[in-house]
C-alpha cells in the first residue's frame, strides 16, 4: 500500500522499536493479563511491519483476521488498570488491524501498473510487486472502505497527539525520562503510524 521506499523504512523501523519496547515490558511485568497485552501489541507492530511491504502484505491473511479480531476482544474485556481512553485507543488498534488485512484486497482492486498492465490485481499478484518502482493507484477503494479508513485514521491521529502530550507533559517533570514516559510515547507514535496506514486505504 505504501509506495514511497523511505516512508516503509521509516514505519519498519517505528514499529521494530516498539515493538521492542513492548516485548521489553512484557518480560518486566508480573501479572498474565499485563503480558498478554504486551504481546499482542509486540505482534500488532509486526503485522504493521509485513503490511508496509509488498512482498508480505499477504501473508497468513486468515490467522491475522483471527488474532487481531481476538485482541480487540481481549482489550475491549480486560481493564489491565487502564481508563477508558485507553482501553477504547487499544481496542479500536487491534479492530483496525483485522480491518485493514480483510479490507486490503478491496483497497487495492484499483491498483494498475504504469507499464502497460491494466485491470485489477488479484492478492497473489500484487504480493510480490514492488510499488514503489512503477505503480500507482488508478482506480478508487470502494466507498465503505474509504468511510472506514477515513474515521480510524482521524480517530488515530487524535489519540496520538494525546499519547504524545501525555508523555511531554509528563517529561517536562522529570529529570530523566522513565519507562512510563517512554511507554506514553510508543503509544503515540504506534498510534500515528496506524494513521499513516489506514490512510493509504483511501
Amino acid at each position: 500500500m505504501i509506495t514511497d521506499l523511505g516512508l516503509r523504512w521509516i514505519l519498519t523501523l517505528l514499529f521494530a522499536a516498539a515493538a521492542a519496547f513492548c516485548l521489553y515490558r512484557c518480560a518486566r511485568r508480573t501479572r498474565f493479563s499485563g503480558r498478554v497485552s504486551e504481546g499482542l501489541h509486540a505482534l500488532m507492530c509486526a503485522g504493521m511491519v509485513t503490511m508496509a511491504w509488498p512482498a508480505t502484505m499477504d501473508f497468513a491473511r486468515l490467522p491475522q483476521i483471527v488474532l487481531f479480531t481476538a485482541a480487540a476482544v481481549w482489550f475491549a474485556v480486560t481493564t489491565g488498570g487502564h481508563g477508558w481512553f485507553a482501553r477504547t485507543h487499544h481496542t479500536l488498534m487491534m479492530a483496525g488491524m483485522a480491518w485493514m488485512v480483510f479490507a486490503m484486497p478491496l483497497a487495492m482492486a484499483g491498483m494498475t501498473g504504469m507499464t502497460g498492465m491494466t485491470g485489477p490485481m488479484t492478492g497473489g499478484e500484487h504480493a510480490g510487486m514492488d510499488m514503489g518502482s512503477g505503480m500507482t493507484m488508478t482506480g478508487h477503494a470502494p466507498g465503505h472502505v474509504v468511510v472506514v479508513a477515513v474515521a480510524l485514521t482521524v480517530f488515530f491521529v487524535a489519540a496520538g497527539l494525546v499519547w504524545l502530550s501525555r508523555a511531554i507533559d509528563r517529561a517536562r517533570g522529570e529529570q530523566r525520562p522513565g519507562r512510563r514516559t517512554a511507554g506514553l510515547a510508543t503509544e503515540g507514535v504506534m498510534s500515528l503510524g496506524m494513521a499513516v496506514m489506514t490512510l493509504t486505504m483511501v
